[in-house]
This record gives structure tokens, C-alpha cells and sequence, in this order.
């Protein structure tokens, strides 16, 4: 065996979610080794969809602009039963982001854009390198990788992280209970281009008829991914062309002729949430922690997130910035609950859509057209989709912040907003968003005639992880930015490094804020002592 070398984080697992953690450590600067014992990234394209609240991540990873430019938007969910749509839902009406459309990207084209921004940062993906086993004690993590010609080495590392997928050996070795179970059915998943049918390839497309569902998502120029439900559920053999051409015959959209399929396969699907997600120094991020029905396309979505949450953590804590512990404990209490919900909804809207009984089909096309003909029915379920209205409620990090028992967005442990002002320093109109770039906290203050605020005090030895932009009436002159951050007297709210508000409060009261700096920005030593 190899002699030992020593890395801050080793991350096991290249896939979205441990790409993306790699690229926010790496913006801090935190030395990486991220492992996949795949000898290359995956062909086949998995997850299709990219959400708004990803792609504010995104955005702060500095990867943004490359999605946006081969990502194409998705213009409408259309449903339909027979020979007969019963609602067009249009994508992105409700959704107060940046990015208010999910894009329709091939998974294999943002693993693709992930490894670039990571080589970029200085770091690359280590194929063929496994990990066999590991061992922790209170100073770190010694794991044992193997190389493809049977050599192991020896490593250590501050903190372990498993982003190895569904069938994880970090969660296996940590012999954590993935809770959950198996839905009977058999699914059809076939990746083909389709002449006739009239279909708009910006659109999805759920369809009914005959009893069973037929599922379209567009991606790339002009191929579809078909999902469907096998009768005979206890064949799990791939299906044919011919196959996939007779279920779209009898359950699909009228005229619809297949051809070139890249890609066939039958499968299940298993709806399950690790029962933690954080053992010591070993923690469990994206499929690792979380499975569920590919319904609502939220897999991929979740896991980029849990990675943004926890990479911002993880760097302060190996950077000696607040309590590490108040910081790495936060991480399963507000990530967890997150994928619980996205589990439990992703099962209802299969179970939904693939309805077999004649009542539930009733029910089902009775609530459709209602959907289809509601606005704040559409915006409701797109805004639970882009996952911009995901709310922490819950963990040590939330509790700083002391949050309304029911918080709105803007107020603590929600999603900060997008906002316009003419730049005090220039004058120019800036947006808010880029200035949010995921390696700082960023205290905006809100000052009026009456009541400047000063917050030297408050603020001293925070350093480069806490950027200060000063907002006063002259640069919001119809009070629009206030009016969205519910500022109605001088105050200030401060952002932390993953878009979440984590705490808030009126210009007379800087206690929260210096109690949160305290607890979480300044360096450890100087915080005052427990």
C-alpha cells in the first residue's frame, strides 16, 4: 500500500453533485480530491431538466453562462388524453428568480460544463480511482482508494464526502438505513426521434389514453425521452423499438412514428431518504442521500443544492472561520427535510400521472383542466418545481437568525431576490444577483435621511468573507428593492454564501448581527468564548 497523502476534502462520486461541491470548495480555495471509479463521465442522459433555484447556484459557481448558452427553455407542460390536449401549462409563469425557466439540458452536457469550471478552478476528476474503505477518528478521515491495476493507496482527509449515487459505499460503510421503498411498476424509457405528431420540441408532454400514460420530454435538437409504465410489471427486460412504437400507438399522442433510439432501457424506481446525512466527518450529498421517481425532474436539482449548502459550510470550517460544528450540524437540518418533501412529491405526481383505476383518471382529468385553467394554480406547482421556494425552517444555523414561525420570501432561512438599484459608487442600474457570488456573506444595508447606518462595530475582523453594499433611498428612489427585502423602516439583511437570508433586523438592532458574525464569519479565535 501506498504512503498516505493528506487532502482537506476527498469527495467520492463525479456527478453533478460532486462536481459542484468541488467547484464551491475550490472557489474558497480548499484543496479537493474528487474520485469516480467510472473510467468516464456517463453517455446517456439522465437528468434533462435544470430548475431556477440550481441555476442561481450555478450563477455563483461561475458556470451559469455556459448552461444558458446550449441549455434551450422549455415553453410549456402540454396534457392531453385521446386524441385531445386538456390544458397547456406555460413554464415559468410565477417564478420570481433570475432565471425564471427551468432549461432542458442532457445531464451528460452538465457534467460536462461542471468538469470545465472545475479544471478551470485547478482541479480534475480522478477516474478509475475507488474507494474500498474508511475509517474516522476526532482529526480526520483515512480512506483507502484503488487504482485500476489493483494498487492501493493510503489517504487522509479532514472530511469525507459520499456523492456516490444510489447504491453508495460511503452510506453503506457508515451502515446508514436508506429508508423508503420500491414502486411495483416496470417503467419504459426509450430515447428516440419521433416524425408526425405535431409535438413543439420546447414542450413536455403527459399523455392518457387507453388506461396508461405516456410521458415526452424534449432534449438536445430533435430527440424525445419516452417514459411509460410496462403492463407486465415483473419484466424487467429492455424494450424494443417495436415495443416502445406499440405503447406509444395505444397510449401516446396521436401520429407519432419512432425511429434511431440511442437509448432503451426498463427500469424501476425507489423513493428513499437516508435516515442522516451526516456520521462525524463523513457526510452524504445528492442520489446518495436521496432517490425518487423521476417526476418533476428534481433529482439532479436537489443534489447541486445540497452541494451548494454544504460546500460554503465545509470551507469555513476548514478555513477556521466560526463553529464548525454549529455549521456542519446545519447541514442534514435543513438539507434533509428538503429531500424528504421532494420524495413524498415526486411519488404523489407519479403516482399521478401513471394512474390506472377509472376513478383516479377522473379525479386526475378533473384536476388537470383545473390546473390548466388556474393561474395561481399553474404558479404554485411551477414555483414548487424551480425550488425557489424551498424554506429552511429547522438547525442551529436557522435558529441564528430567529426566524418568523411562518417566514416569507426574504425574511430568515429563505431565498434572497433579485433586485435592481442604480449603484451608489457609479450610478449605473446593477442587478443584485451577480453581486451574490457564493464565497462571502453580503450585508445590504438600507439607510434613509434620517438614520444612517453604521456597522464598523459590528462587523470588525470579518474580512473578505463578508461583503458590505450600502443601499440608501437615492439608490432605490421608488423604494422597489425595499419593497421586495420588506425593508419599511432603516435596516439591514445579510445573505449567506448560498442565497439564504440568515438573519435581518432594523437599524437600531445590530445585536442579531453581530451574535450571528460571532457564531459564524469572524474567525474562531476571535469569537468570544461559550
Amino acid at each position: 500500500m501506498s504512503q498516505a497523502t493528506t487532502r482537506p476534502v476527498l469527495i467520492a462520486g463525479a456527478g453533478p453533485t460532486g462536481l459542484s461541491l468541488a467547484i464551491v470548495l475550490r472557489q474558497f480555495g480548499i484543496d479537493v480530491r474528487l474520485i469516480d471509479k467510472a473510467p468516464q463521465a456517463a453517455t446517456v442522459s439522465k437528468a434533462l431538466a435544470v430548475w431556477s433555484a440550481s441555476l442561481e447556484a450555478l450563477g455563483a459557481m461561475g458556470a451559469v453562462e455556459a448552461f444558458m448558452a446550449e441549455g434551450a427553455h422549455l415553453n410549456s407542460l402540454i396534457v392531453g388524453e385521446g386524441d385531445k390536449p386538456l390544458a397547456t401549462l406555460a413554464v415559468g409563469e410565477g417564478i420570481d428568480s433570475p432565471y425564471p425557466f427551468p432549461l432542458l439540458l442532457p445531464q451528460s452536457r452538465t457534467e460536462a460544463i461542471l468538469t470545465q469550471r472545475l479544471s478551470a478552478l485547478g482541479a480534475e476528476i480522478e477516474r478509475t480511482v475507488e474507494l474500498s474503505g474508511f475509517t474516522q477518528d476526532a482529526g480526520g478521515v483515512t480512506a483507502t482508494l484503488t487504482h485500476p491495476d489493483g494498487r492501493q493507496e493510503e489517504m487522509r482527509a479532514a472530511y469525507l464526502v459520499g456523492c456516490d449515487g444510489a447504491r453508495s459505499s460511503v452510506r453503506q460503510g457508515l451502515d446508514i438505513a436508506f429508508e423508503g421503498y420500491t414502486e411495483p411498476q416496470t417503467f419504459l424509457l426509450g430515447d428516440v426521434k419521433i416524425d408526425g405528431g405535431a409535438l413543439d420540441h420546447r414542450s413536455i408532454y403527459i399523455w392518457w389514453q387507453n388506461g396508461a400514460t405516456a410521458a415526452l420530454f424534449p432534449f438536445e435538437t430533435d430527440t424525445w425521452r419516452i417514459f411509460g409504465a410496462r403492463a407486465d410489471a415483473t419484466n424487467d427486460a429492455p424494450p424494443t423499438l417495436e415495443e416502445l412504437q406499440a405503447y406509444m400507438d395505444r397510449h401516446g399522442p396521436p401520429g407519432c412514428r419512432l425511429r434511431d433510439a440511442t437509448w432503451l432501457s426498463a427500469f424501476r424506481t425507489n423513493e428513499r431518504l437516508a435516515a442522516r446525512y451526516r456520521d462525524g466527518r463523513v457526510f452524504l450529498a445528492g442520489d446518495a442521500a436521496h432517490i425518487h421517481s423521476p417526476a418533476g425532474g428534481q433529482g439532479m436539482n436537489t443534489g447541486v443544492q445540497d452541494a451548494f449548502n454544504l460546500g460554503w459550510k465545509l470551507a469555513y470550517a476548514l478555513l477556521g472561520r466560526g463553529d464548525a460544528e454549529l455549521l456542519l450540524d446545519s447541514y442534514e437540518a435543513e438539507r434533509r427535510p428538503v429531500a424528504r418533501d421532494v420524495v413524498k412529491g415526486a411519488a404523489q405526481k407519479l403516482h399521478v400521472a401513471f394512474a390506472g383505476s377509472r376513478i383516479t383518471q377522473f379525479v386526475r382529468d378533473v384536476a388537470v383542466t383545473v390546473i390548466g385553467n388556474l393561474s395561481a394554480a399553474q404558479k404554485k406547482l411551477q414555483t414548487e418545481l424551480s425550488e425557489t421556494a424551498i424554506t429552511y425552517h429547522e438547525g442551529p444555523l436557522v435558529a441564528l437568525g430567529a426566524p418568523p414561525r411562518s417566514p416569507q420570501r426574504t425574511e430568515v432561512g429563505t431565498r434572497a431576490l433579485e433586485a435592481l438599484f442604480a449603484h451608489p459608487d457609479s450610478g449605473v442600474t446593477t442587478a443584485l444577483w451577480p453581486l451574490i457570488d457564493g464565497t462571502a456573506h453580503t450585508l445590504l444595508l438600507f439607510p434613509d435621511a434620517q438614520t444612517p447606518l453604521t456597522v464598523e462595530a459590528a462587523t470588525v475582523g470579518c474580512g473578505e468573507a463578508l461583503r458590505i453594499l450600502s443601499i440608501p433611498p437615492s439608490s432605490d428612489p421608488q423604494g422597489l428593492v425595499r419593497e421586495r427585502y420588506r425593508i419599511r423602516k432603516a435596516g439591514w439583511v445579510l445573505i449567506r454564501p448560498d442565497q439564504v437570508v440568515a438573519a435581518r433586523g432594523e437599524a437600531g438592532d445590530l445585536t442579531g448581527l453581530a451574535n450571528y458574525l460571532d457564531r459564524v464569519v469572524r474567525p474562531a479565535q476571535m469569537a468570544p468564548s461559550a
